[in-house]
């Protein structure tokens, strides 16, 4: 027969030591997360605005806009930030989108005159070497620069040059320069 010390030493001792293990680990996580979130909060905004940068060459900072955000298709094309350059000499718009491989997101760098100055995807997770075809340097900054219309939302309706066997990845971007340039529009330009 057992006693109650054996029934502690059996069953509720092992218990209370896995529940300290997991206070201290859930601590340790806790306090790791406060200490490296800032950091990491910090660099994704410098990355962010590098990339706007880029996208806009002549800009000399960036004020995200505050209007509504433009919607192409519910849950999978749609504009989450916009961001105009102080000086008035472009606006940058981030877009969701998806894709083969899930959501892809990508920035998009219109000038002051509503022509596209360059695409950047920020986000991914399309098969390296096919659908990533589709923005390596020669393939996307021949396709979009200086435009400022797209006929529709159709990657295939021959205004733009696609990758052939990622046509996926290439009907996401071009949806997706579609409603940056919508944003545009709906932004009033870059004034």
């Amino acid at each position: 027969m057992k006693n109650n010390n054996d029934t502690f030493k059996e069953y509720i001792a092992p218990v209370v030591v896995l529940v300290c293990i997991c206070l201290v680990i859930t601590a340790a996580l806790a306090l790791t997360y406060g200490v490296a979130n800032p950091i990491i909060v910090k660099n994704a905004k410098a990355n962010a605005d590098a990339a706007r940068q880029q996208l806009i060459t002549d800009a000399d900072s960036f004020k995200e806009y505050n209007g509504k955000l433009h919607v192409q298709e519910a849950g999978k094309v749609y504009a989450t930030e916009a961001y105009k350059a102080t000086n008035g000499t472009g606006v940058v718009v981030t877009v969701n989108t998806s894709s083969f491989g899930g959501a892809l997101t990508m920035m998009v760098g219109i000038d002051k005159s509503g022509k596209i100055t360059g695409v950047k995807v920020t986000d991914h997770s399309d098969t390296p070497g096919v659908g990533t075809k589709n923005w390596d340097s020669e393939n996307m900054d021949s396709r979009y620069d200086g435009i400022s219309k797209l006929n529709s939302t159709n990657v295939k309706d021959g205004q733009i040059k696609y990758v052939s066997g990622a046509s996926v990845t290439g009907a996401a971007i071009h949806k997706g320069v579609y409603c940056a340039l919508a944003q545009y529009k709906d932004m009033g330009g870059a004034k």
